[in-house]
């Protein structure tokens, strides 16, 4: 009866203001739950959000994806639909009603099915034929899969922060890491589980017991709580496998973990427009810059000139959703980009119905310059670099240093005979533990891990002038060992005049694979190599008085697999067989370890604040 009344209330008031009915309402229909058929019978659940009285066909926004159905996150299918464009976002298989299981051979299945979805919204009597697609993290990844599928209606991706089955996950160069758990738990059943999510006390507590035991890492995901037929994938013989311990049995292994990344006769048969965002601090900015890289070397000319990639000072989820700080670092106005009209504004330029955005100033690449807080463009990512480098050397002539306060140095000149620094990583040793409460809270501000009992530190001069770099920092360290492997972890910071500082970046490195991650080779004794680390790509005005601070240690984390240093199979090597790693870091004429900073190309110059393309 309240339902019949309200109708009726509505319907008169509707009469007397002379409102029509289509100016009420949200403005927008959702069908919930609709099953799309592939090829194989299987159906894919998707919520569809259309624009209200449509009288024609409209472009569509495709997301192909694990975790929400509803835009519960983001709030992205009713702000598109009143862009006008139809939404339209599928379960991959094993999620919500979707069919199939989630045993997914790495990508390859989620592009078939993108494919059939592109094609089959083009069907649709409310479709005008063009489907883009939109998505960050482990929904940029679908994007990439199902772009190499070559679906002929699909005009234009748009992938921030992809991840890159086998490149970039679950293993960070080579060395397994242990948050691909707190995904599958993410992920566990067939809902999104965002109370999981949020229990960091609960996960990362998890990891430390495991680490404090010293557990084979194997058993994380157990450990966990996940469970083994939930998220598998069959062996040789079809038998289920937990996805963790077949991700474990393949570690260096090329042919297995790139099984369903794109190909280059793939990328070289593309042809719509691309654009890429991911952030300084972005844990998967080496998949987002490896599908970038590819596809610029591939595509057709045509193509390349139309793959937008925007690199701002953000972190993850800072670049899906940039916001005023991130891990603890203030980030500019001018940074704070509204992600969701900037896409909306790409798509129409994209598909014919629009201006390119104000925001790229007619060039390929916008990048931040942190510092300098202001946006600078390039035609390409290689121009934002001048091909000058700033080399720091490590010195000591101790040679091993003794602290933050005597700590070595970072310098210009190439040092004299000096003996090596000493490094000893002993796995059984748990740092961890002595450390968990400041672990817990580290950002990018977080400066106690030079402090730690194992730690290197080196100290650059403070900075005469202001110096620009853009690109990759690297360092090279000159090593040997008495042990067959081990790890280094490696953090570059600025400390500021005032003594504050910033993390620019951070890298993980196994002497194993210091060839590259699919190219295992184990040390021998006495062994003379250089192990390289590529930290990501990031721009940074330091300015006049500041220094650069070098902090090396071993890795010895709940967040990774531990190497317990005896060359043997990963993740099964057992505690009892542990050896103590003594390390010799050189760093005299002839072997000089050292830092490189990529300096800025000043032929290349800051434009204007954001326009209104992309909101401040």
């Amino acid at each position: 009866m309240r339902n019949i009344v309200c109708a009726a209330l509505v319907a008169a008031l509707c009469s007397v203001s002379g409102v029509r009915a289509a100016e009420v309402g949200p403005g927008y229909d959702i069908q919930m739950s609709r099953l799309i058929p592939m090829r194989d019978g299987v159906e894919l659940e998707a919520w569809i959000t259309r624009p209200s009285h449509l009288t024609q066909g409209a472009p569509a926004v495709l997301t192909l994806t694990q975790y929400d159905i509803d835009g519960s996150r983001r709030g992205e299918p009713p702000y598109f639909a009143q862009r006008g464009f139809v939404w339209v976002q599928a379960y991959v298989r094993g999620r919500g009603r979707s069919g199939g299981d989630k045993n997914d051979n790495l990508g390859l299945q989620v592009g078939r099915d993108g494919y059939d979805l592109v094609e089959w919204i083009a069907r649709q009597s409310w479709s005008n034929g063009q489907v883009v697609m939109y998505g960050g993290s482990f929904v940029g990844m679908t994007q990439w899969h199902t772009a190499a599928q070559l679906p002929p209606h699909l005009s234009a991706i748009a992938p921030y922060v992809p991840i890159y089955p086998g490149w970039d996950i679950p293993n960070s160069n080579g060395i397994p890491q242990a948050w691909t758990t707190v995904i599958l738990g993410y992920t566990a059943g067939r809902t999104l589980n965002p109370g999981f999510i949020s229990n960091e006390e609960y996960w990362s507590g998890k990891m430390l017991e495991q680490y404090a035991a010293q557990r084979p890492f194997g058993e994380l995901d157990a450990a966990i709580g996940i469970a083994a037929d939930d998220w598998w994938m069959p062996d040789a013989n079809g038998a289920h496998v937990p996805m963790l311990r077949m991700w474990l049995d393949h570690v260096g292994d090329a042919a297995f973990n790139l099984a369903g990344e794109p190909k280059a006769e793939q990328y070289a048969a593309m042809n719509f427009p691309v654009l890429t965002a991911t952030g300084f601090f972005d844990d998967d900015q080496p998949g987002a810059l490896h599908y970038y890289r590819a596809h610029v070397a591939h595509a057709p000319a045509a193509a390349v000139a139309r793959h937008y990639l925007i690199i701002g000072p953000w972190d993850h989820g800072g670049t899906q959703v940039p916001a005023k700080e991130i891990d603890g670092l203030a980030i500019p106005d001018n940074a704070v980009l509204d992600m969701k009209q900037l896409h909306a504004d790409w798509y129409d330029w994209a598909l014919g119905h629009g201006a390119l955005p104000a925001f790229f100033h007619g060039q390929r690449v916008a990048f931040y310059v942190m510092g300098e807080n202001a946006w600078h463009y390039a035609h390409t990512l290689e121009e934002a670099s001048s091909g000058k480098e700033l080399v720091l050397n490590l010195s000591d002539p101790r040679g091993t240093p003794a602290g933050v306060f005597q700590a070595g140095k970072l310098t210009a000149a190439t040092p004299a005979a000096e003996p090596a620094a000493q490094l000893v990583s002993d796995p059984r040793e748990l740092p961890e533990l002595a450390v968990a409460k400041y672990a817990a809270a580290e950002n990018l501000l977080s400066t106690f891990r030079a402090y730690q009992k194992r730690a290197l530190v080196f100290h650059s001069d403070p900075l005469a002038t202001a110096t620009t770099f853009a690109g990759h920092m690297r360092l090279i360290l000159v090593c040997a060992a008495d042990t067959p492997d081990f790890d280094l972890s490696a953090q570059v910071f600025m400390i500021r005049a005032d003594g504050s500082a910033v993390r620019l970046g951070d890298d993980i490195r196994r002497a194993r694979f210091r060839d590259g991650q699919f190219a295992a080779k184990l040390l021998k004794p006495g062994e003379q190599v250089e192990i390289p680390f590529e930290f990501r790509w990031a721009a940074w005005r330091l300015p006049a008085g500041a220094q650069l601070r070098l902090v090396l240690q071993p890795l010895n984390s709940p967040n990774y697999q531990k190497n317990y240093n005896t060359g043997g199979r990963i993740g099964y090597e057992k505690p009892e067989d542990a050896r103590v790693a003594h390390i010799s870091v050189f760093h005299d004429g002839k072997r000089r370890s050292r830092l490189i900073l990529p300096l800025y190309n000043d032929n290349l110059t800051p434009a204007a604040p954001a326009t209104s393309s992309a909101p401040q």
